[in-house]
């Protein structure tokens, strides 16, 4: 397949470095924390790094910011409209109030209380959709259409944009860093996937960075695994939906299709977990690093746990996002 997205991203003329230091002071470094237990099964090294402390929770915030600084003036003045589940619509909202950019979002029924707590709490102002047809994600999105030109705003999509996968690039230029004050290689880096934003982003900056060490996993909820699907097939492929699922995060049912050229084009694998899976891997995020982690944040470490075999003797870094769950459900999780 061939992607025009290669051509606009050059990463050797450092647009991601260039988009790092350009949001860098706005964001939260995050901790990269070892896990002994998870060492110990791999007979390697696994580290987690624990975007769940980013602002707003998760990753999101850095590709938001990089979207609305980048923004022509005119369209700052006028405002954003926006759908998401949760963790970018609370990313994006913090980002506009950050700017003095007006954000108005459309956001599943639910979704999360805690989520839609957020987006508010950033003086977002916001929409439930009630519907779910063809899905909730979809639902939204189309009502979030019909706002943007009623207001006539810029409408912005929560994954499949090119400036998206250049801030979120971010995420893996910093383990970069940090790895260098470990002294280890990157081997292993596994992202959560909903549309594909993060792992695009993260597989260009290690190619360019790692010079084609570093394997890139795309981990997904069974049922929801349209990357997967769609990396295995070389095209843009759907999942069926239609499992119970707590990764809400993570439930977008195909790859955005800038997300998708990213990924064939860096060669990214594929690996899905299943809910029991997810759900030991929040518990053990809590016991032994004590994060806090929503089920959609913890489908890395479930990846390590489910195939340890497939990571033996090597250094592996589990990117953790986010951590917004609401509390009566984490205390179902943890029990």
């Amino acid at each position: 397949m061939t992607s025009a997205l290669a051509t606009e991203l050059p990463v050797e003329d450092g647009v991601l470095t260039g988009a790092f230091d350009q949001i860098r002071k706005y964001v939260r470094t995050t901790p990269l924390l070892r896990s002994d237990h998870l060492s110990q099964l791999i007979n390697g090294e696994v580290l987690v790094k624990a975007e769940s402390l980013q602002i707003t929770g998760a990753f999101k915030f850095r590709g938001a910011l990089y979207r609305l600084l980048n923004l022509p003036d005119k369209q700052k003045k006028q405002g954003v409209v926006a759908y998401s589940s949760g963790n970018f619509a609370a990313g994006l909202a913090a980002a506009g109030q950050l700017l003095g950019i007006p954000v108005h979002l459309v956001m599943p029924h639910d979704a999360p209380a805690t989520k839609i707590r957020n987006a508010r709490y950033h003086q977002a102002n916001v929409t439930l959709c009630h519907h779910c047809e063809p899905s909730r994600e979809e639902a939204a999105g189309n009502m979030a259409k019909a706002i943007a030109r009623s207001e006539c705003a810029t409408l912005l999509h929560p994954f499949d944009d090119h400036e998206l996968i250049i801030g979120q690039a971010s995420v893996a230029l910093e383990i970069q860093e940090q790895l260098r004050h470990w002294q280890k290689p990157c081997e292993h880096l596994l992202c959560p996937v909903g549309g594909g934003s993060l792992v695009a982003g993260s597989s260009l900056a290690l190619r360019a960075q790692s010079q084609g060490q570093t394997s890139v996993w795309a981990v997904e909820a069974e049922g929801y695994h349209g990357m997967n699907l769609s990396l295995q097939q070389g095209k843009r492929c759907r999942a069926s939906g239609n499992l119970p699922c707590d990764c809400d995060a993570l439930m977008a049912l195909e790859p955005g299709i800038a997300n998708l050229e990213v990924t064939l084009q860096t060669g990214v694998l594929g690996m899905t977990v299943n809910t029991k899976q997810v759900h030991n891997a929040v518990q053990l995020a809590f016991s032994e690093l004590n994060l806090v982690l929503e089920p959609s944040g913890a489908v890395g470490l479930a990846a390590i746990m489910k195939s340890p075999e497939r990571f033996y003797g090597k250094t592996v870094v589990t990117i953790a996002s986010g951590g917004n769950v609401d509390q009566q459900k984490f205390v179902e999780l943890l029990s």
